[in-house]
């Protein structure tokens, strides 16, 4: 059994042996690169990618073993036997590694640098020199990088050759170079130092003619080096052009601009050239221009006083000889100008100039022609406007003459004694501004020193007239809104049967445009703000405006025009009480036609009120009001072609209740306004029966007040609202089952801190009136409060919150708030107050009984009769 446990564990050691041997290879690489020059340095690793602890061995291809612990062998200064393959393996106690994948090392002598010179390294100045580095040796590096040094200067990199085009003597000095690959990991030796020695050698340059000419003539250039004989000259210009001339002299025949630069030589003898010389600049200009020039013009009149100029353009000459001709004959010279004082006939003729100077002379110029004419000139005047000319406008007179050049221009207005006016132009513009500019107007030419002037024109008659000014209007109005339609009319009144043309001027902000309308009528359809400006016209006939028209300003409103509708005096009436309806507009304007529209019960539509449709005041008046007005009335408003139409404004209620009556509607509490989440208690009370009426309200719509919110209960002649909202405001009143309404009140509920206490029914006259300022939290600290009456104040109480009117009268009736200086305002309520109403005394039915009974017992006696004859003739 022992003997059975011993050969498990050695076979399971031999497991563990086999398998380390067979599964772990090292890795062998080498650090930079494995191909080298002799003396550089190679670095190889083995790698076995385990954990630590193991011992490195390294391996030649002759079989020689070497050990690091590192598992890093580093060869330093390489010589060619060092090359060959390499391979490593690794042991950790007694197990090894397989051998790595073998490496080669390739060790290659060094190339050798070498530095030549071409042509020589014995050179005079201005020669071209070319140092080359040539590497010699057998390498497996195909491409080199070269270093260049001067002395112990690094000059140059990655270039074979030097190329010095023109040496000089500071490229003079010792040369070494070296090579390397394009890794620059392997380089070669450093070359050995050559010496290039510069011999100074300078050429000189001149030039024997002039070096500033004119194209056409000859320039001859000579290139000297004072040497001894044998030298080949060369000549370059600034275009880097060369020719050789062995005589060492170049000459350029009819030269042009383009030859015109530097020029520099140099001489050449076998392989040594001379410095280059110093550059000469030949300029070439075109030959000048000559040109003749009469003043004051070609075509004069005898007596005038006329100068000849003869007038050199280029060349750069600042003084020059000159030459006249008259035909072939030859007249003058050296003098630039000919001045003839009085010219005759005889100096009529062609002529021309030359100028010359050192360098040579210019073209001779072309011919110019003098003309003289024998007779006296005369000025002929012109108007631009035929017939009358209108104020505000311009005239143009125009003074005619055949030679124009040169002339100054005399106006004369009324009598040819004073000149008005002297301009350079042969036109003159009158501003017409008044019928006075109407006058007799001439005109003449003069020219020369001493002037020479020209024989007066004819006279011209200028008629001048009022001009009419043009009138805008507008239809139909001024004011607009977005949408419409509005038609511009020009209107101008004049005598005249010529047709007119109009021209149309907007304005807005401060940009003024012409209109884009010609005629006399301009219509802008839909109109929007855009149009809003300042619009005039103005009318022209033939080239004659008219006055503009005053500056008409169109104002158009962003949003389509709306009605508002306004009942005066309130909108609850007694039966023949006067009520009138306004309709008006948010913007004042005219020329709209107003109509006005009701609903007298809830299930009809609206429809218009007969005896309002064209109205142009928006005033709908009822005289005499009766039960059958009331309902709700709107209105709205048209204008224009086509029709534009307002929206239709919101409606208003209109309550006509009969003179007498026995209901009562009984408010709780009885007063106006009231605050939101409040309560409010409305019931209509019949003196004679408690049935047949129904609280009815208006807020916005019409309805039963009981069946108008979950928030309503009782019976149809009682309303309780326990919690108030802002849109329970409206108006409140009795209707019976036939349809009459009575006693109708306006409630209004508010957010707001303060309200007015004033009693929801008119009140009588002679009777007395008690305000107060209610606050919907507590009572403030300091109770003072302020009234108005339609926005004056009427009373200001330093100490308590309530106003007392012990008698009203008529003069009462408005609108009330009041105010606390603390919690703010209330909104207003209309206060109404009614007359005395007379009671039926008991005498006065006494009396009525008195004179009725008897009346009654005769008329029961006569029925009583005439029915017992009836029984008896039956």
């Amino acid at each position: 059994m022992e003997f059975t446990s011993l050969l498990l564990v050695l076979l399971m050691i031999s497991a563990v042996d086999s398998e380390e041997t067979e599964d772990i290879k090292p890795t062998l690489s080498v650090w930079q690169q494995s191909s080298v020059f002799t003396g550089d340095t190679v670095t190889l690793k083995c790698d076995v990618h385990q954990s630590s602890g193991w011992e490195m061995f390294f391996f030649t291809s002759s079989k020689h073993e070497s050990t690091e612990a590192s598992g890093t062998k580093r060869i330093s200064s390489v010589s060619v036997s060092d090359g060959g393959e390499y391979k490593c393996r690794a042991r950790r106690g007694n197990y090894y590694t397989h051998y790595s994948d073998p490496v080669t090392v390739k060790v290659e002598e060094r190339p050798e640098a070498q530095v030549s010179v071409r042509p020589g390294v014995h050179v005079y100045g201005g020669a071209s020199v070319t140092l080359i580095c040539a590497i010699s040796g057998k390498t497996s590096v195909n491409s080199w990088q070269y270093n260049w040094f001067k002395g112990e200067l690094d000059i140059q990199q990655n270039k074979q050759q030097i190329n010095i085009r023109s040496v000089i003597k500071s490229d003079g000095g010792e040369y070494t170079c070296r090579g390397s690959d394009i890794t620059g990991s392997r380089s070669s030796d450093v070359s050995k130092a050559v010496t290039l020695t510069v011999s100074d050698v300078k050429a000189s340059l001149s030039v024997l003619t002039q070096s500033s000419v004119f194209t056409g003539d000859t320039v001859t250039l000579k290139c000297d080096v004072h040497q001894s004989s044998g030298w080949e000259m060369f000549f370059f210009t600034s275009s880097k052009h060369e020719s050789t001339e062995a005589s060492g002299t170049k000459r350029i025949s009819s030269v042009s601009v383009s030859d015109g630069g530097e020029y520099w030589c140099r001489a050449r003898r076998g392989n040594y050239y001379t410095h280059y010389s110093d550059p000469v600049t030949v300029k070439v200009e075109e030959r000048p221009e000559a040109q003749v020039s009469i003043q004051p013009d070609v075509h004069v009149y005898g007596g005038e006083s006329v100068t000849l100029t003869c007038v050199i353009r280029g060349g750069g000459v600042t003084v020059w000889h000159y030459n006249w001709f008259k035909g072939e004959l030859h007249i003058q010279q050296n003098k630039r100008q000919i001045y003839i004082r009085s010219v005759m006939k005889t100096d009529g003729g062609e002529y021309t100039c030359r100028g010359s100077d050192i360098r040579g002379s210019s073209h001779i110029s072309k011919a110019v022609k003098l003309t003289v004419s024998g007779s006296k000139a005369k000025a002929e005047l012109t108007s631009d406007t035929e017939g009358s000319v209108l104020t505000g406008n311009t005239v143009t007179l125009t003074c005619v003459i055949n030679q124009s050049n040169r002339w100054k221009f005399y106006w004369y207005q009324h009598t040819l004694n004073t000149e008005m006016k002297t301009t350079d132009k042969n036109t003159y513009t009158i501003h017409i501004s008044s019928v006075s500019d109407g006058a007799q107007y001439w005109c003449r030419s003069g020219r020369g020193n001493p002037v020479y002037y020209t024989d007066y024109s004819d006279v011209v008659r200028i008629n001048v007239t009022e001009s009419p000014k043009a009138v805008l209007s507008v239809e139909p109005d001024k004011q607009l809104f977005s949408g419409e339609t509005v038609t511009l009319r020009c209107d101008i009144q004049t005598k005249a049967d010529t047709e007119l043309t109009y021209t149309w001027t907007v304005k807005k902000y401060t940009q003024e445009r012409i209109f884009r309308c010609e005629t006399q009528e301009c219509k802008l359809e839909r109109v929007n703000e855009d149009h809003s400006a300042e619009y005039s016209c103005m009318g022209k006939i033939k080239n004659q405006k008219s006055r503009r028209s005053e500056a008409v300003r169109l104002t158009v409103s962003s949003h389509q025009a709306s009605t508002r509708l306004r009942v005066s005096p309130q909108q609850w009436l007694t039966e023949g009480d006067s009520v009138t309806l306004m309709c008006e507009l948010d913007r004042s304007s005219t020329g709209w036609t107003f109509s006005w529209f009701t609903q007298h019960n809830l299930s009809s539509g609206y429809e218009l009120v007969s005896d309002s449709s064209g109205g142009s005041q928006g005033n709908y008046t009822v005289s005499s009001a009766a039960l059958k007005h009331t309902g709700l009335y709107m209105c709205g408003a048209e204008r224009g072609d086509p029709v534009y139409h307002t929206h239709n404004s919101s409606t208003q209620p209109l309550w006509i209740t009969g003179v007498w009556s026995s209901v009562s509607l009984i408010i709780r509490p009885n007063r106006t306004q009231h605050f939101s989440s409040g309560s409010l208690s409305l019931s209509c009370e019949d003196h004679r029966s408690s049935t047949g009426w129904t609280v009815r309200r208006y807020t916005n719509t019409l309805n039963t007040c009981a069946s108008s919110s979950v928030r309503s209960t009782g019976t149809q002649s009682t309303c309780s609202i326990t919690s108030l909202i802002t849109s329970d405001s409206g108006v409140y009143w009795c209707e019976s089952e036939s349809g009459h309404k009575h006693h109708p009140v306006n409630i209004s509920i508010h957010y707001d801190d303060v309200i007015l206490d004033s009693p929801a029914h008119p009140v009588t006259e002679g009777d007395s009136l008690t305000l107060h300022c209610l606050y919907r939290h507590t009572n403030p600290s300091k109770l003072t409060a302020e009234f108005s009456k339609d926005g004056s104040v009427v009373q200001n109480q330093t100490t308590g919150d309530m106003m007392i009117i012990s008698t009203v009268s008529k003069s009462h009736e408005g609108f009330y708030s009041c105010k606390h200086p603390e919690r703010g305002a209330s909104p207003q309520s209309w206060i109404s107050v009614t007359g005395v109403q007379e009671e039926m005394s008991a005498l006065k039915i006494l009396s009525f009984l008195l004179a009725v009974c008897p009346y009654l017992i005769v008329t029961v006696v006569l029925v009583f009769k005439c029915y017992r004859l009836r029984d008896e003739t039956s």
